[in-house]
């Protein structure tokens, strides 16, 4: 009789953990985060419902890892995340790590340079974010090495170089864009004089089309809904093109460049055709409109421009960024897309990459502070701040499954759990 009264008040315990932990999660929402940028390619998580009211010295840290050297942000599917580094051994490894515990569920291991270039004040490592679709993984090298992976085990499908197998031209700085899956085909930036934009089919690796000439860029493929057609964007080295995905026929093209082909931020684009495109050149940032045939320069700020992180969208047409062009100085702007105009300036938010969710804006700082923020159409709050990572990070943090995944350079990782008590 006491064993079962025993069994009843255990069975009473857990059920009462079960709702609690039911009841803290109501009306709260969990997303992938399947590739850079995020499910909508445009750093915003639908997430809701995570922990914004964070301790004084941050939100508990569930595990850390150490994944190499490398700018590669992280792709998550489910209770896997996906990420790569180099050991600066010359072995890049692309990573599948469980969510919950950080540990290793596979790796697959290859040979590339540790050095991305002969100025050391250049980071190594790969640069390119992988991408998860159709249950498999793709990822790019710094020296053109186009992986497709088994996501479950990490088995090789099949495996590309861009510049044997499309001849291709590796940027200054090595290959930077992430790979893009839409409709089963996958999107490079090879560079090159034949062929410079490539379409794979992702299952198999063959070849599509492969269209263009011109210098590979650094910005990442966007797949966009344009005059009611479905459009490919490719920031390469000496301009914007505008492509057809299927069959990659030029549309449109904006001739901008700087040095060493820096076209870094990945372009913008607002529901009515509005695109903005940025670098630290002397074109700095740019306004056009796409309309079905042509593109057309609406405004242009020359001391705003952008290099390492990529815009995050407020409201239907505003965009917050960081001015890369100022350098040491914390300089966040809201701009309006249409008009080039900036609704807002702050120096309060340190400056580094940033993500959006559930009106509040998570920005972890190239010194390694992750920062909770308020924005709105007419300014930016900061709520809570936290030191979480040494070292320079210039990677994308990614929040997914309610847990905020951060990265530094030098690849080390902490997993802050966002979910509330």
């Amino acid at each position: 009789m006491i064993r079962l009264r025993h069994l009843f008040a255990h069975a009473l315990l857990t059920f009462a953990m079960m709702n609690r932990h039911a009841l803290a999660d109501e009306g709260a929402m969990f997303t992938d985060w399947p590739q850079f940028h995020g499910p909508a390619h445009n750093n915003t998580a639908s997430e809701t419902g995570w922990r914004k009211d964070w301790p004084q010295d941050g939100p508990p840290t569930l595990w850390k890892a150490r994944v190499g050297a490398g700018l590669a942000s992280f792709a998550v599917v489910g209770d896997r995340v996906f990420t790569a580094g180099n050991d600066g051994h010359d072995q890049d490894t692309i990573f599948c790590l469980d969510l919950a515990t950080g540990k290793t569920v596979w790796r697959h291991d290859y040979p590339c340079k540790s050095a991305a270039h002969m100025m050391s004040i250049v980071p190594g490592g790969p640069c390119a974010t992988p991408c998860v679709s159709g249950g498999h993984v793709f990822a790019i090298s710094r020296e053109g090495d186009v992986f497709c992976l088994e996501s479950a085990t990490g088995a090789l499908v099949w495996q590309k170089y861009m510049v044997r197998d499309f001849q291709g031209r590796r940027p200054v700085y090595g290959y930077a864009g992430s790979p893009v899956v839409w409709q089963d085909r996958l999107f490079l930036d090879a560079g090159g004089e034949d062929g410079s934009t490539v379409c794979l089919n992702a299952g198999t690796g063959e070849t599509i089309w492969a269209k263009g000439k011109g210098e590979a860029g650094y910005s990442t493929p966007v797949i966009a809904q344009m005059a009611g057609q479905d459009r490919l964007l490719m920031f390469k080295g000496r301009e914007l093109a505008v492509l057809d995905p299927k069959d990659g026929s030029a549309m449109a093209s904006y001739a901008t460049r700087t040095t060493d082909f820096c076209n870094c931020a990945t372009p913008a684009i607002t529901a009515d055709g509005h695109i903005f495109i940025s670098h630290t050149g002397g074109d700095g940032s740019t306004g056009l409109k796409f309309d079905g045939s042509s593109l057309t320069r609406r405004w242009n700020v020359r001391d705003l421009g952008m290099l390492y992180n990529s815009g995050v969208p407020l409201g239907k047409n505003a965009l917050m960024v960081f001015n890369d062009s100022v350098r040491g100085v914390d300089d966040m702007v809201c701009l309006d897309l249409e008009t080039g105009k900036a609704l807002w300036q702050s120096g309060d938010v340190e400056k580094g990459t940033a993500i959006f969710s559930d009106g509040h804006l998570i920005v972890l700082s190239t010194k390694g502070a992750v920062l909770l923020c308020k924005p709105s159409q007419t300014g930016i709050n900061v709520l809570a701040r936290a030191q979480v990572l040494d070292g320079k990070c210039w990677v994308l943090p990614v929040l997914s499954h309610h847990r905020l995944l951060c990265r530094s350079n030098d690849g080390d990782l902490v997993c802050l759990d966002l979910r509330r008590p």
